[in-house]
């Protein structure tokens, strides 16, 4: 397949926790948009919001439903012998 352009992919897994900064994320309607807003408390002209396009937002998703969203397809072609790379 050379010459065949393949793009880089990216999701963001969010698992909630007891503590978790419901005021500081959001999700958008599209589930692959994710916001995030710090609240500074003053103005210092900072950034304090940025949102995210991505291919997907896996919000307290299993185990099983990452690896079948993200990683089967690499591993699978990587045991086909191309280059397959998952950062976490």
């Amino acid at each position: 397949r050379m010459g065949t352009r393949k793009k880089v992919h990216a999701f963001v897994r969010v698992r909630p926790t007891d503590d978790f900064a419901h005021a500081v994320i959001r999700y958008g309607d599209d589930n692959k948009t994710i916001h995030l807003k710090r609240d500074i408390g003053v103005v210092n002209n900072q950034q304090a919001d940025w949102s995210f396009k991505l291919d997907g937002v896996l919000h307290d998703a299993s185990q099983d439903l990452v690896y079948e969203t993200v990683a089967k397809g690499v591993v699978s072609q990587a045991l086909d012998g191309y280059n397959g790379k998952l950062i976490n």
